[in-house]
């Protein structure tokens, strides 16, 4: 059996300005879960009822002051008519969604009807099994992009590129280098690059663009030429670095562990030592700093002050 057996024609839409409530009560009056969002002739995105959950609801932002523009996923994975439902349920298992726009395969912009794993669970009920089974052996990212900002977790949507301003912002990638310091000097943690304060993946296209190839491995060298300038080659031991695709879009994920020795940032002739307390990355004083070392690192610091000069 084909998509375009099953596939729902009747399609409503609606506009990327309009206000969040709208977008609820079109869902309620259709008995619908979610809302193709169009913009002039094209469909931009999708705003569903999980959207709302957790990027409104969960989130703890106020409705009133959204619209759908805001909220919505514009990364529509989609399928084409003549592919089979076999198909369209291994997109939906390996993307963790429900539901695919059904796009014409000559006009891709257009989108003919909608698919869900409910029409698909009508003719083969063992995809509700596979779906569940998928989502309890999801990677671990989806598990961390569940989780608020913490003593071991951090977000970021880019490591420089203010995407606001339209430039490069040397602020941002201190930003980042400051988490990975506080995070060896701590008790380790994650640093997830493309993410942003609300916990919706961005991904880094716009952090490729400022690199001299656009790619993953520019990004990935870099990154770790920063760390090994600004950080030292030592701790480089410590830090993994991995590019997960959550929802098909593509993020960075530092995982930092504990380091076994002092880490200390250079910047702007100066060096900085963070330490990570609750969900910020703190600049300890000369004598604090001093105290948590000689209590973290005693036999490290020993051996420091046996050094001659």
């Amino acid at each position: 059996m084909l998509v375009k057996d099953l596939m729902k024609t009747r399609i409503i839409t609606v506009l990327p300005g309009e206000s969040i409530e709208i977008a609820a009560r079109e869902m309620a009056r259709f008995g619908i879960s979610c809302l193709l969002v169009k913009d002039g002739p094209r469909i931009v995105g999708m705003i569903t009822e999980r959207d709302l959950l957790t990027r409104v609801i969960a989130s703890g932002r106020d409705p009133k002051g959204l619209c759908v523009g805001d909220v919505m996923t514009t990364r529509l994975i989609s399928v084409c008519p003549s592919a089979s439902i076999d198909e369209a349920s291994s997109l939906m298992m390996e993307n963790r969604i429900k539901k695919l726009p059904v796009s014409d395969p000559v006009h891709p912009d257009d989108v003919l009807g909608i698919i869900s794993l409910t029409d698909i669970a009508g003719h083969k009920p063992q995809v509700i099994t596979q779906y569940v089974n998928a989502k309890e052996h999801r990677p671990e990212i989806y598990d961390l992009l569940a989780q608020d900002e913490s003593q071991r977790l951090e977000f970021k949507s880019s490591l420089r590129f203010n995407s606001v301003k339209g430039c490069l912002e040397p602020k941002l990638e201190f930003n980042c280098l400051k988490t990975i310091c506080a995070f060896l000097n701590s008790e380790g943690g994650d640093l997830l690059i493309g993410v942003n304060d609300n916990k919706w993946v961005v991904g880094l296209k716009d952090d490729h663009m400022t690199l001299p190839k656009y790619n993953r491995d520019s990004f990935e060298n870099y990154l770790t030429n920063q760390i090994s300038n600004k950080m030292g080659d030592r701790h480089l031991a410590q830090i993994k670095i991995d590019f997960p695709k959550p929802h098909g879009k593509e993020m960075c994920r530092v995982n930092v562990a504990p380091s076994p020795e002092p880490a200390f940032l250079r910047h702007k002739g100066r060096q900085y030592f963070f330490v990570r307390t609750g969900n910020a990355s703190r600049p300890f004083n000369i004598s604090d700093s001093t105290k948590y070392m000689l209590d973290r690192w005693p036999d490290v610091m020993v051996s420091y002050s046996a050094t001659p000069v």
